[in-house]
């Protein structure tokens, strides 16, 4: 008799890069709020954040639920979803989010970067710094771009972790 089995090949393995990303995993409160600027006047954020694995481990689900209090105007949800993962052939990181805002759309979705220094910069159609602080929580802040190519304010926050 011969021996007919093949062996199968090894499943693929996440990037180790990947797990630069744990600081993020768990259950956040956030607490923020906008600048005045382009985007309208300031306003107060709130809201919870979750960062968790997907099944093995090739993307970092982030789900959030938040609300933008518009003064007289009410709340607007913020709410949605993002999927981190990372590109072997550029050595980035890629973040591709979906939310209450409106549809999906290649260019106003997607977001790359890395870290620097100690700082998770991603950038797409704005740019959001996430760090890790000595305190356990996390400084989160989004920039707009301006015509000139610098960046102008628009939110800062704070992620504090209940679980």
């Amino acid at each position: 008799m011969s021996d007919n089995t093949q062996q199968m090949p090894p499943p693929p393995q996440p990037s180790p890069d990947l797990r630069r990303l744990d600081f993020l995993v768990g259950t956040w409160k956030l607490s923020g709020k906008t600048e005045a600027g382009p985007m309208g006047p300031a306003a107060e954020l709130s809201g919870t954040e979750t960062f968790e694995w997907l099944e093995g481990g090739f993307f970092l689900v982030h789900h959030w639920n938040c609300a933008i209090d518009m003064g007289p105007a009410g709340k607007m949800p913020d709410v949605g979803y993002e999927f981190f993962d990372f590109d072997p052939e550029t050595q980035k990181f890629r973040s591709h989010y979906f939310s209450s805002f409106g549809p999906f759309n290649e260019e106003q979705s997607r977001y790359t970067g890395d870290f620097e220094d100690d700082k998770l910069v991603l950038v797409g159609p704005a740019k959001y710094v996430r760090k890790l602080n000595d305190d356990g929580t996390i400084t989160y802040d989004c920039d707009f771009p301006l015509p000139d190519g610098n960046w102008v304010p628009f939110m800062h926050a704070t992620l504090t972790k209940v679980s």
